[in-house]
């Protein structure tokens, strides 16, 4: 009988995003299913994972995002399946989505696996308007309650892993054009932009006791600044995960949307996870911002 792994994450952020519209993660390595559909069936046992983040915490309206990602491979592990639930408020807007994943595992040299991987589904974004503080009250895309729209969507990915190395290149939002913003009721809605994601971690075993695991994400939306994520892991004992990030924004070319000189500085990430018997996980993590909000939250 396969064994089923809980993980449930904890987060309390206080961080500064460019208009982030889709959930931002601090512990994306626990819960990579969110951002690469190539990932489903990875740790080839069933997986759920359950995630929580209260971001800017004592800040009016600032976003709280919950996940949920159930995961696991069949076929003998030549065929991983995989479903994302993401809800997501930031003010009077909120987002929710849910996705179908499937990824098709191909084992090389050892244990080394290289996946493809798709995902199927939809994402719903919502603006309650009657909840918004304007100056002009007789502003009518404003007095319409809350504007709601529903869009399909499809993110495809790529995973490479072997016993100690990962690399995983992702995109979603790929149907950002389904969706007619031009239509009066969704003229209040953010549009999302396509994302991509490059991931990359290496496990270096220390001694018995301890392993040492440094980690990357570049995240582009081609729009703003490039968002990089530079993480470092311990593993003790294989029960206790202790690290750090930093995070940071990259210019690597000029980009309209981009005006002045922004503040790439953003936060560093405190992260503890540790492991309560053989099947559960639970872990914590904490952002403290870089940026000038940090002495508002």
């Amino acid at each position: 009988m396969r064994k089923i792994f809980l993980n449930f994450i904890l987060l309390v952020a206080s961080l500064n995003v460019w208009a982030q519209q889709d959930a931002q993660y601090s512990q994306y390595m626990f819960n990579s299913l969110v951002i690469n559909p190539a990932y489903a069936g990875y740790k080839e046992t069933v997986n759920l994972s359950l995630l929580y983040r209260n971001q800017w915490v004592d800040v009016e309206g600032a976003p709280k995002t919950q996940s949920l990602v159930l995961d696991a491979a069949v076929a003998d592990d030549k065929i991983g399946l995989g479903l994302s639930v993401v809800n997501d408020k930031s003010g009077i807007q909120d987002q929710f989505s849910a996705f179908a994943n499937i990824a098709y595992r191909i084992p090389l040299v050892g244990e080394s696996r290289l996946s493809f991987g798709l995902g199927v589904g939809f994402t719903q974004l919502g603006v309650n308007g009657s909840a918004a503080i304007i100056d002009d009250i007789s502003d009518t895309e404003f007095l319409s309650g809350k504007s709601t729209g529903l869009a399909p969507d499809i993110r495809f990915g790529i995973h490479y892993s072997t016993e100690k190395l990962y690399i995983g290149l992702s995109a979603i939002n790929l149907m950002e054009k389904a969706v007619d913003f031009s239509t009066s009721s969704q003229t209040l809605q953010v549009k999302q932009s396509q994302n991509y994601f490059l991931t990359a971690g290496y496990l270096v075993e220390v001694s018995d006791f301890l392993k040492f695991k440094p980690s990357i994400m570049l995240r582009e939306d081609t729009k703003g600044p490039t968002n990089l994520d530079i993480n470092n892991f311990f593993l003790l004992g294989e029960r206790i995960w202790l690290g750090a990030s930093y995070r940071t924004s990259l210019k690597l070319w000029d980009k309209p949307a981009i005006i002045g000189t922004p503040n790439f500085n953003n936060a560093v990430v405190g992260l503890l996870e540790f492991f309560s018997g053989k099947s559960w996980r639970l872990g914590y993590s904490y952002d403290y911002s870089l940026s000038n909000i940090r002495g508002y939250n």
